[in-house]
């Protein structure tokens, strides 16, 4: 039955860190894109609100079952707490993306509120510019996940 778990959990949670990423690389290029020249003020409008709906109903859902399914990871076998050399990097690397996501959450609605307010268009442009430093910090924060998953973790299990 632990092996099921164990399998269960390593699905979901490859499965939500792949829907997570794809969700927060699409809603930043949806932003970048919303700020082209050519796109009228209610084209843009609606790429901002897409890019709202998809961290709001994907991305931050998606972080949410990988955490869950991580914890399915530590009810099978507890000894990945005693992994410390990258375990719990890893862990404040999620933390610091649900952190962002939610960063990224409020400041798109704020840039939706501002489009349909009416408010300067140089207002909007200083939101997506945070908006693109909160996916870059993101970004970086998923490639030292990888490291620390792929190379700082399987370094110690060659024989």
């Amino acid at each position: 039955m632990a092996l099921m778990l164990e399998h269960v959990a390593l699905f979901f949670h490859l499965a939500a860190f792949a829907v997570y990423t794809g969700a927060g690389l699409a809603q930043q290029r949806i932003i970048a894109a919303s700020s082209a020249e050519e796109l009228t003020a209610d084209v843009r409008g609606a790429y901002e609100q897409l890019a709202e709906t998809i961290v709001s109903r994907i991305e931050l859902p998606a972080i949410f079952l990988a955490g869950f399914s991580g914890i399915l990871f530590l009810v099978d076998d507890a000894g990945y707490l005693k992994q410390a050399v990258w375990f719990h990097p890893k862990m404040l690397c999620v933390l610091g993306l649900a952190v962002l996501s939610h960063l990224e959450m409020f400041n798109t609605r704020h840039i939706v509120r501002a489009r349909l307010s009416g408010k300067p268009e140089a207002a909007i442009a200083a939101r997506k510019q945070r908006h693109a430093i909160y996916g870059g910090l993101g970004a970086l924060l998923l490639v030292v996940i990888l490291v620390l998953v792929a190379f700082v973790r399987t370094a110690g299990s060659s024989t």
